[in-house]
């Protein structure tokens, strides 16, 4: 984001946010103490403001507060839409705020760390599958029923509808990432030589799968201490994740709604 764009996205903020403590009945911000405070606001993010920025910022806001003032001559401060949007502006300036200070607060140890790189290596790591793919889910136990008797896995793929069923049904060494979540959760739970013992759903069709060879680490992975840096962002990324997955309001289970209406129908 260009240093100006970032400018103007904060003195907006702030001074929706004085126009919403205005609203309220607060007492109404100096201009130093916003100038002030979006400095702190750029500092915390690693920016160097200079001179000249500062003034930018002093300028905006004396423009924005002019007009402001001439909007309240006008009354559109008492506008229902105006009102909602101000109070919505000070919502998000103080979500940001309690994020800010939760991550200033939170120092991952070298266990935490050590589990998100743990995390990531487990995503690069390689398997070499190979399945059959078949259009109907009785076509699928079919085919592990005849695996089950001793059936020979690359003849039997033959009858695949995927490309590589020329081959043996062979997919070769990939990470996980490759394939759609439902093939990649069946598949990495199989132990190297077995096979699917019940049919696999996906957009595509219905799969048997079989783990050739267990997964596998490239050789060029980084060390933990290499990356602890990218790490450190990585555990607060997902710190503020489960922050904000924290306050996301519950939703009710079909199986809590039936019950809950079986509950009313008593009474």
């Amino acid at each position: 984001m260009k240093k100006s764009s970032i400018l103007v996205t904060l003195i907006l903020a702030s001074t929706l946010t004085l126009s919403a403590c205005d609203m309220m009945g607060k007492k109404k911000p100096a201009t130093e103490q916003l100038v002030n405070a979006i400095v702190s606001t750029m500092s915390a993010d690693g920016q160097k403001v200079t001179d000249e920025q500062r003034k930018n910022i002093e300028d905006a806001l004396a423009i924005q507060s002019a007009v402001a003032e001439a909007a309240r001559k006008d009354k559109l401060d008492q506008d229902v839409n105006v009102k909602a949007l101000i109070s919505l502006q000070e919502d998000q300036v103080l979500m940001q705020e309690y994020m800010r200070k939760k991550m200033e607060a939170f120092k991952p140890t070298d266990t935490d760390l050590k589990a998100v790189y743990d995390k990531q290596v487990g995503q690069l790591s390689e398997y070499h599958f190979r399945h059959i793919l078949v259009k109907t889910e009785d076509e699928a136990k079919a085919i592990i029923e005849k695996l089950r008797t001793g059936g020979n896995f690359a003849e039997l793929a033959k009858q695949s509808i995927d490309p590589s069923g020329a081959k043996g049904g062979d997919l070769g060494w990939a990470p996980l990432s490759r394939w759609v979540p439902e093939f990649s959760a069946a598949g990495s739970a199989l132990k190297p030589k077995e096979f699917t013992q019940t049919p696999v759903k996906s957009q595509f069709g219905y799969h048997v799968i079989e783990l050739v060879e267990a997964a596998r680490t490239p050789t060029d992975v980084p060390s933990f201490e290499a990356v602890k840096t990218q790490l450190v962002q990585m555990a607060k990324q997902d710190y503020a994740k489960k922050l904000e997955d924290g306050f996301k309001p519950k939703t009710e289970t079909k199986a809590e709604a039936k019950t809950d209406d079986k509950a009313a129908e008593k009474k």
